[in-house]
């Protein structure tokens, strides 16, 4: 296939989500955003998924740790590839079938993130793509993984 490379550096993500087809994607298509985490953010996710453990909710205590301030939740990060894929890449007819992440480095609110997925693998006879997916801090990789996707007809 084609070694082209787009990157599409974006603020925020759209209101309205991309409409690619697997024609209009090819290996190292590439899609980004920045996202910076504010304390509501936390706050809010704690209270939707029941996750209030004091390395999040409590600076005394992260710093108590060993962290600068309030640890981002890992999952708060990856809820910004639910974003990634259903609104940048491949956007509109996206259903999320496997991922894999891993966060090798905190985010603290207030960081400027950058998540990014590529494709990495295309199988036109399923309608499925899986997408490299990091996640970076300046240089500092605070996620990565891999995301598999159906393509909807």
């Amino acid at each position: 296939m084609s070694s082209k490379v787009a990157t599409i550096p974006v603020e925020t993500l759209p209101s309205e989500a991309k409409e690619l087809n697997l024609s209009d994607l090819y290996v190292g298509y590439a899609a980004c955003f920045l996202w910076s985490p504010k304390a509501i953010d936390l706050d809010n996710f704690a209270a939707i998924s029941g996750d209030k453990n004091p390395l999040h909710m409590d600076s005394a205590y992260a710093q108590g740790c060993g962290f600068e301030d309030r640890v981002v939740h890992g999952f708060l990060i990856a809820a910004q590839v639910s974003g990634l894929i259903g609104m940048l890449l491949p956007g509109r007819r996206c259903l999320l079938m496997d991922e894999k992440l891993g966060f090798p480095h905190p985010v603290y609110i207030g960081d400027k993130v950058l998540i990014s997925g590529s494709v990495k693998t295309i199988h036109m006879e399923l309608e499925l793509i899986e997408l490299k997916i990091t996640a970076a801090i300046g240089e500092t990789t605070v996620m990565r993984g891999q995301v598999t996707c159906k393509l909807l007809s």
